[in-house]
């Protein structure tokens, strides 16, 4: 009895996030909703007086981000939130074409009217959260379609590949205003995707797919060729320190992608 109350005491211990886990949390919540721009720096004294908890674990937070190189260290001034070169740009749209691609490929000839129905159902979501102004509805479920779709091919390494370059992909498009579409554009634009699929034609399917990802691909380099951003060092031209308020609201002004 001793024994399962000490084991159930541990596995409630490896269930809790760690305080650094949450940190990494809200912080990549910042970098993917555009709350934290493209060079702007970590206060990490402010986000420890706003959270009430003391610096080391905002210190772990930031070194594995830093580690999987969302944020970059400046010596002497602290972590700021990488900044994407158009190469940068051009890497992750071009991959994630491919992996999506892929996906469809796979998991269309697996695809039960169920599955059918659950893409369906997504892009009705997007469509009442562009309705209903709710933007950071409208962009959790734009990532759950993509993600759906990788999670169709039944493909592990597939599915991998996607989350490997999830956080960038959101990154890009949060640190871009693209206020030339609108949030029912947005959303309608995945449309085409999904009753392309509904066919079961994997070539038109694909094809959907790929246009849809190219025109936010032209669209993001356009942007930071009209800011001039690209350097891979925090720029002046950043939009400088996040405070640490910002950091744990909860809505968000980046138009999804």
């Amino acid at each position: 009895m001793a024994f399962s109350a000490k084991s159930s005491a541990a596995q409630r211990l490896t269930e809790t996030p760690s305080l650094s886990d949450q940190v990494r949390n809200i912080l990549l919540e910042a970098l993917t909703s555009g709350r934290l721009r493209p060079g702007g720096r970590i206060n990490e004294a402010g986000l420890a007086r706003v959270l009430g908890i003391s610096r080391n674990p905002i210190r772990e937070a930031v070194s594995g981000l830093a580690q999987r190189g969302f944020l970059v260290s400046a010596p002497r001034r602290g972590h700021f939130m990488r900044l994407f070169s158009p190469r940068d740009v051009n890497d992750v749209f071009s991959f994630r074409i491919c992996v999506e691609s892929f996906a469809i490929r796979q998991a269309l000839p697996q695809m039960t009217p169920s599955d059918h129905a659950g893409l369906r159902d997504i892009v009705e979501r997007m469509i009442a959260a562009a309705q209903t102004g709710r933007l950071t509805g409208l962009r959790q479920a734009d990532l759950a379609l993509h993600r759906r779709i990788c999670e169709l091919s039944r493909n592990r390494q597939t599915l991998r590949a996607h989350e490997g370059i999830d956080t960038e992909v959101q990154m890009l498009i949060a640190s871009v205003d693209l206020d030339h579409e609108t949030p029912m554009e947005s959303a309608l634009a995945h449309v085409p995707i999904v009753e392309a699929m509904a066919t079961g034609n994997i070539a038109d399917s694909i094809d959907a797919m790929e246009h849809h990802l190219k025109i936010t691909w032209a669209r993001v380099l356009k942007v930071y060729d009209e800011a001039g951003l690209g350097d891979d060092k925090p720029s002046r031209r950043s939009a400088g320190s996040a405070k640490s308020s910002d950091l744990l609201r909860h809505t968000s002004d980046a138009s999804p992608g």
